[in-house]
C-alpha cells in the first residue's frame, strides 16, 4: 500500500458522493508523510463530526484545521469548532504512540502524568503529525447528536468504498471508538471468521482493529489501561 494507492481510493470515494449529490463531504488523510514512513501506523477513527454539512465541495481535514477541533487556546475568543472527544482522542493517540515507541516507558507515563498531557498541546501536536485522524461517517452531521440512522444509511450504500479506504491506510493499529461503529465496521468487512466485538479486538490481514468505548466524557482510567492494553497485544504479534 502507498499513499498514492490511498489517494486515488479517497477521491474515487469523494467522487461517487459528488455525483450522487452529497453535500457535506468530509476529506480525511494522514496530516503528513510521516504517517506512511512510521511503524507502527496508528489510525484514531471516531464516529462522525458536524459543522460542515452545508459544504459543496470535500472538506480537507488539514494539519492547522485540525488543531482548532481541540485546542481551547486557539480556541478562547471565538469558542469555535472545539471538540472534547477530539481532544481525548489526541490525549490517547499521543500516550499509545509514547508506549508504543518506547520513547517513555510505563514507569514514566504514569496514570497521573497521562491525565497532565492533556494540557500539554506541543506534545500532542507532534504525535498527531505522524498519526491519521478520521471519523468513520464520510460526511458531516448536522448536528452534536449522534445521527445513527442517517450514518447507517451511508456507510451502507458505500460500504465498498469505505472498506477500499480503510485497507487503504495499510494501518498497523486502527483505533474505532464508540459501541456503533463495531456494528458498521463488521458490515463493511463483512467477515464472521474477524468478527470485531466491542471493547475487544481483531486482527484482518496485517491490521489489528480495536473497539474502544466513546471519547466524548472523560475516562482516564479506562483509557489508562487500554492504551497498556494495545502495547500488550502490539508487542506479542512482533
Amino acid at each position: 500500500m502507498s499513499k498514492e494507492l490511498f489517494a486515488h481510493v479517497s477521491s474515487l470515494l469523494h467522487k461517487k458522493m459528488l455525483d450522487d449529490g452529497f453535500k457535506g463531504i468530509m476529506e480525511y488523510r494522514p496530516f503528513s508523510d510521516d504517517y506512511w514512513n512510521t511503524k507502527p501506523k496508528i489510525v484514531i477513527c471516531n464516529y462522525e463530526n458536524f459543522g460542515y454539512q452545508d459544504c459543496e465541495k470535500p472538506s480537507l481535514l488539514t494539519y492547522e484545521d485540525f488543531k482548532w477541533w481541540f485546542d481551547e487556546r486557539l480556541n478562547k475568543a471565538k469558542k469555535r469548532g472545539k471538540s472534547k472527544t477530539v481532544h481525548y482522542s489526541v490525549v490517547f493517540a499521543n500516550a499509545l504512540q509514547k508506549l508504543i515507541n518506547k520513547s517513555e516507558n510505563e514507569s514514566l507515563l504514569t496514570y497521573e502524568a497521562f491525565r497532565k498531557s492533556y494540557w500539554k498541546y506541543d506534545e500532542l501536536y507532534k504525535s498527531m503529525k505522524s498519526i491519521m485522524y478520521m471519523n468513520l461517517r464520510p460526511t458531516s452531521a448536522s448536528g452534536n447528536k449522534q445521527e445513527i440512522g442517517e450514518t447507517h444509511k451511508i456507510i451502507k450504500k458505500y460500504r465498498i468504498e469505505m472498506k477500499s479506504f480503510i485497507l487503504a491506510l495499510d494501518a498497523d493499529i486502527f483505533i474505532l471508538s464508540t459501541k456503533d461503529s463495531v456494528n458498521l465496521f463488521n458490515y463493511i468487512f463483512d467477515s464472521k471468521e474477524n468478527l470485531l466485538i466491542f471493547d475487544k479486538q481483531t486482527q484482518i490481514n496485517n491490521t489489528l482493529y480495536f473497539s474502544i468505548k466513546h471519547f466524548g466524557r472523560p475516562n482516564y482510567n479506562y483509557w489508562y489501561k487500554k492504551v497498556l492494553n494495545i502495547v500488550d497485544v502490539w508487542d506479542r504479534k512482533l
